[in-house]
């Protein structure tokens, strides 16, 4: 629906003349019309709490609520021209409606402000984000799920310090990621939580003088209570910072899972390969194919990162209760739920369609001495020598082995006993890869049977 005349709803006497340029600056209708399906919702709402009070007619109510779902029509077909004349998503509903229905449009700001209005349309949108976001990490989780109950028995090397530690199985890796996008997900529950309070009443910070029944505007609005303060309502933004929290340690854990598959997909590691969808040729060498699409990931969670600082950089030292300086605060979030709903969105297909090698872990762990804590609790159990002695012993013969360019497994047991007399042929059961997994006893290990457990557990959590 174009806006051929371009003028302001706000009479001159509020709005005296500004020039192009302050429109230009002035106007936040190029980021906030995001916001157009929760603002209409909250017009319809106060429009029924006003209705109830009295202050329309049944008839005027009717005319006002189709008139905005013809709005929401247009904005649905491509027709609606947003202009920057006036300012905002509310004052460009405010005049669609009035070029729709005439001088009834003008009753729809009773009793409320732009300060309430914004606050409540964020808090929905924040909402309905939360819950866009928690499915996209349920859908990661769902692929990394695939991979973990692909790769059951596989095992790889463990890490400290970027150094080979111990073997593991691949399964029990990733389902370490699905323990930190668990949390993720409760993350983003807290933010819907504290964005469950209604501002509208609140006003322009004193509150309505006008009777507005909170109780219907909730539920029309699927709130579950309003805000206490009035003051505290049209200022308080700290819901967008539980937001940006839950979207930052998303972004945290997709980095971190980023980077050590860029990691493994390196010629020196040789774990993971991916998919030639989400990887480039080089430019100049023909036989390189690149994880372009993880380092993306890495660089765009790290952006995502700092939105959390530049939004509390915006919204500290303001005193009660509304600035204009909240203006700048929904270009933030906006942004950041876009670069994380694509992250998400590309990592999960990434690790749905790449390849982990089955071979290249024991390999691995073989070649770096992967089970020489075995050795030395192999020394503690079965020959009762105290754990830091057995420690240097198995220290002395990882260093001879290596001196020989040797494996472990490929030691004779004479030359296992030129450091400790008392070791025999046991010893090589523990020298095995797969042995040490299965002698793992504690609950959250890398033992097998732990792992079959966790998948079902998850199994029964992502459905």
């Amino acid at each position: 629906m174009a806006n051929k005349k371009n003028k302001k709803i706000l009479s001159s006497s509020i709005n005296k003349k500004s020039s192009s340029l302050m429109d230009d600056f002035n106007s936040s209708i190029n980021i906030d019309q995001r916001l157009i399906e929760e603002d209409l919702a909250v017009t319809k709402s106060h429009v029924d709490a006003l209705h109830k009070l009295g202050t329309l007619s049944i008839k005027e109510k009717n005319k006002i609520h189709k008139g905005l779902s013809s709005i929401q029509k247009d904005y649905s077909d491509g027709k609606i021209i947003f202009s920057k004349k006036n300012e905002d998503i509310h004052m460009n509903i405010e005049y669609f409606l009035h070029q729709k229905i005439g001088d009834t449009a003008l009753k729809i700001h009773t009793g409320r402000s732009r300060n309430d209005q914004v606050a409540t349309d964020t808090r929905l949108w924040i909402m309905k984000s939360s819950k866009i976001l928690q499915n996209e990490i349920k859908q990661l989780m769902i692929s990394i799920l695939g991979q973990a109950k692909y790769h059951k028995e596989t095992i790889i090397p463990g890490f400290t310090h970027l150094q080979i530690a111990q073997p593991i199985l691949l399964a029990h890796h990733l389902m370490a990621y699905l323990e930190m996008f668990r949390r993720d997900l409760d993350y983003f529950s807290f933010s819907i939580k504290g964005s469950d309070e209604n501002v509208l009443g609140s006003a322009a910070l004193a509150g309505s003088n006008y009777s507005l029944d909170t109780h219907l505007l909730n539920k029309k609005l699927n709130f579950t209570k309003s805000k206490n303060n009035s003051m505290d309502g049209v200022s308080d933004r700290d819901f967008c910072m539980y937001f940006l929290h839950a979207s930052s340690m998303t972004a945290i854990h997709l980095s971190k899972l980023s980077a050590e598959l860029v990691l493994w997909s390196s010629n020196l590691f040789g774990m993971f390969s991916v998919h030639e969808e989400y990887s480039t040729g080089s430019s100049i060498m023909p036989q390189k194919r690149n994880p372009d699409s993880l380092e993306l990931i890495r660089s765009k969670s790290n952006i995502i990162r700092t939105k959390a600082m530049e939004f509390s950089n915006i919204i500290s030292g303001i005193p009660l209760t509304y600035f204009k300086d909240f203006q700048e605060d929904k270009k933030i979030i906006f942004e950041c739920f876009d670069e994380l709903k694509i992250c998400l969105n590309v990592m999960s297909d990434v690790i749905k369609k790449s390849h982990f090698n089955e071979d290249k872990g024991v390999q691995l762990c073989n070649s770096y001495f992967a089970t020489a804590t075995d050795l030395a609790d192999y020394l503690v159990i079965e020959k009762k020598i105290p754990f830091r002695q057995s420690y240097k012993i198995i220290a002395d013969i990882v260093h001879y082995a290596q001196n020989h360019n040797k494996n472990l497994s490929n030691l004779d047991l004479n030359e296992f006993q030129l450091f400790e007399s008392t070791i025999d042929k046991k010893i090589y059961h523990y020298v095995d890869v797969k042995n040490s997994l299965n002698r793992k006893k504690t609950p959250m290990s890398t033992n097998p049977k732990n792992i079959s457990k966790q998948i079902k557990k998850y199994d029964l959590y992502l459905k």
